[in-house]
């Protein structure tokens, strides 16, 4: 494995790369101009150059997710301007300002299009005797640098439809003004062929440091991509916008690419799901919550993501961010009523079958099989291993609250207690009406347990748990709803189950389709792949409903107690409006290139 040594001068580098990242190239700012012509004659100050630019594609954790955009969870801070339908071309951050946008992405791409334009030239710089070894290493450079340009594109065409090709290096004074938006199939086509020409250049996991591209990230981006473009939001044939459609075309053909794509991942034969443990219920539960916080990215499913450190870089802050308040953190994005409704029971019936809500938002168990009234009892192992509900054990409380809770268990309970006619009433550490920090309290009555730590202490620590961008069984995934596509149900059906069986549950029963939406719901939740799902099929009207939430009332009456869970509205969302299901272009970018046109409905 190769290894690499980071200098005080690269260092100074990376600091004045990382300074440049916030202009856009639609300012024409002479980016990457640095009068140091050794940069492009010495390999390591190129590697220090490249590695700059992996910021620059936004993978990784923020306090604001994408999760929050959808029916997965609510951020009050965070969704608003979506969620309630309030985005606009002058309203169009969506997400927190740290969160990639536009002119994020085309600054990247800029400083991959110069890096693309100079990097074949460091061998030459190196004694002939070196020169073999320096070109062996700069073409693997040269694929990281083309898997990176596709990724940024990648994110920018699903977010936004077509867009403006650069593929050269923008030079001060080039006239942008005039640059119009290539067509969605072509934008399509091109990552396609990049993530190609970057998969033949790039080694295995094996031959290259944890994060860094490989064969399978690049072929990764294209599954994703390739499925995006074959499904109903860009092909089923009713737009005539191609900016965001097919307009015509050969949809069999479409899902096919998306097949094969999956395909040529699957066949690589270097990746393989985690064991969970199934069919024991309770380890996958342990396992599953495991698998996220993993320090390294050597598991076999993780095919690309980022590492973190406690103490430099880019901060993760997860448990900060998204734990209870009970422990002085912050509670951003709460997972909402609508996404624990639709976990299944763990005998893979649908928790509907179970369990009623009454016309006054109150559940009733109706269940032969589960007569449990605990509406959390019996659910998907995956459920307990992402989501944090009234009564799990978490983590143990501070010392000032160590007496009070000795378990460490998520508190969201209001308990009423009626003892000889007088009633008292108390709320639970974690609740909105508790003692402490009740502003980072969460409003839908859950939290994120995936992606946090239990072994650390959010209030004065950092997270070093990775983020994993691309994972094997989203390929699976993939490959299962283009085999629906294309009619292949036998092998649709074994791939999903592969996913169901490993996480406890049985071979699916019923709609074929809602088996594979099911499976990408659980498996893939608040991974960011939700936003983008219910886009593409269509589905926002019915997903992008108010977010629900949970109230549990304890009543105590003469010693016999009662416990009722109670439906609540924790956002109220307005309607859905078509053009949300792409993003407008920035107003003022807009501005600086008149040419562009806008997408739908702005």
């Amino acid at each position: 494995m190769k290894k690499y040594i980071l200098t005080s001068k690269i260092l100074a580098l990376l600091i004045l790369f990382s300074a440049c990242s916030k202009t856009t190239i639609l300012d024409q700012t002479p980016q990457d101009k640095y009068p140091d012509e050794a940069l492009w004659t010495d390999i390591n100050l190129a590697d220090a150059y490249l590695v700059d630019t992996y910021l620059g594609t936004g993978i990784g954790f923020y306090q604001e997710m994408l999760t929050s955009l959808t029916d997965e969870s609510y951020n009050f801070q965070g969704s608003e301007v979506y969620a309630t339908g309030n985005v606009s071309p002058d309203n169009s951050v969506v997400l927190g300002a740290g969160f990639p946008t536009w002119s994020n992405f085309y600054s990247t791409i800029q400083k991959l299009n110069v890096f693309l334009s100079k990097i074949d030239q460091i061998a030459g710089a190196y004694p002939a005797e070196q020169q073999p070894a320096i070109k062996m290493q700069t073409d693997v450079m040269r694929g990281e640098a083309i898997f990176l340009r596709a990724y940024c594109y990648s994110r920018l065409a699903l977010d936004y439809g077509g867009l403006p090709l650069i593929k050269e290096p923008v030079e001060l004074g080039d006239d942008l003004s005039s640059l119009e938006r290539t067509p969605f199939a072509e934008i399509v086509d091109f990552i396609s062929a990049e993530c190609d020409a970057a998969a033949a250049l790039l080694p295995g996991p094996d031959g290259i440091l944890q994060g860094r591209a490989t064969k399978g990230a690049a072929l990764a981006i294209k599954s994703r991509v390739l499925l995006f473009a074959a499904s109903d939001l860009t092909a089923d044939g009713s737009s005539t916008n191609e900016n965001v459609a097919y307009v015509g075309g050969d949809r069999i053909s479409l899902w096919t690419k998306a097949k094969n794509a999956a395909r040529a991942v699957i066949d690589l034969g270097i990746y393989q799901l985690a064991d969970f443990g199934a069919p024991d219920k309770t380890e996958v539960a342990k396992n599953y919550f495991n698998f996220f916080k993993a320090k390294d990215l050597s598991n076999p499913e993780v095919i690309w993501g980022k590492k973190y450190s406690k103490t430099v870089g880019q901060i993760n802050q997860m448990n900060l961010w998204n734990g209870s308040n009970g422990m002085n953190n912050w509670g951003s994005n709460n997972p909402t009523q609508n996404l624990v409704d639709d976990y299944q029971m763990e005998d893979g019936s649908d928790f509907s079958d179970h369990f009623e809500v009454n016309g006054s938002g109150v559940y009733r168990n109706i269940s032969s099989k589960y007569t449990n009234p605990n509406i959390y009892s019996s659910r998907d192992p995956r459920f307990y291993g992402s989501i944090l509900y009234d009564s799990s054990i978490w983590q143990k409380r501070f010392a000032n609250l160590a007496g009070v809770d000795p378990l460490g268990i998520y508190d969201r309970r209001t308990r009423i207690s009626i003892i000889n006619g007088v009633q008292t009433e108390s709320f639970g550490i974690d609740t909105r009406q508790g003692s402490i920090e009740t502003w980072n309290a969460g409003y839908t009555g859950y939290l994120m347990k995936k992606m946090l730590d239990d072994g650390i202490n959010g209030r004065s620590e950092n997270n070093d748990n990775v983020w994993i961008e691309f994972r094997y069984a989203e390929i699976l995934l993939n490959y299962a709803e283009a085999c629906i596509g294309l009619g292949e149900i036998p092998e649709a059906t074994t791939y999903i189950n592969m996913i169901r069986n490993r996480a406890g549950l049985p071979d699916f029963t019923g709609d074929l389709t809602q088996a594979l939406r099911y499976e990408r719901e659980v498996e893939l939740v608040f991974e960011g792949s939700r936003w983008y799902d219910i886009r593409r099929w269509k589905m926002l009207e019915e997903s992008l409903t108010d977010a629900l939430g949970i109230e549990i009332t304890e009543t105590n009456t003469n010693g016999v107690k009662q416990t009722v869970w109670k439906q609540i509205v924790a956002q109220q969302r307005g309607s859905v409006d078509p053009k949300m299901y792409w993003l407008p272009i920035m107003t003022d970018e807009v501005q600086k290139d008149p040419a562009l046109d806008q997408n739908p409905g702005y």
